[in-house]
């Protein structure tokens, strides 16, 4: 006749079973929590770089508008320069 068991065999393999479900849920648990701060990480460092863009092109736009106030400024000397000597050769004459 066959034996019965009596169950102890069952319970351990179920024991096992949920043992590997936790272990393999808290694995997956700590894979989240470390892709969530890989995403925090590379959002912070998106919007430092975005600052860092917005700054040069600030600093970029100035130097844009003194250079063009220079070549304004040569212009109006070039201005002054022509209508100066019209004036003195004009007294020359």
């Amino acid at each position: 006749m066959a034996r019965r068991s009596s169950g102890l065999k069952a319970a351990i393999k179920v024991a096992k079973a949920i043992d590997r479900a936790s272990k393999n849920a808290e694995r997956e648990r700590q894979r989240r929590i470390k892709a969530h701060e890989r995403e925090q990480r590379a959002a912070i460092r998106r919007a430092e770089q975005a600052e860092r863009a917005r700054i040069r092109a600030e600093k970029q736009a100035i130097k844009d508008e003194v250079e063009y106030a220079k070549e304004l400024y040569q212009d109006r000397v070039e201005e002054r320069r022509i209508t100066k000597e019209e004036i003195i050769n004009e007294y020359m004459r």
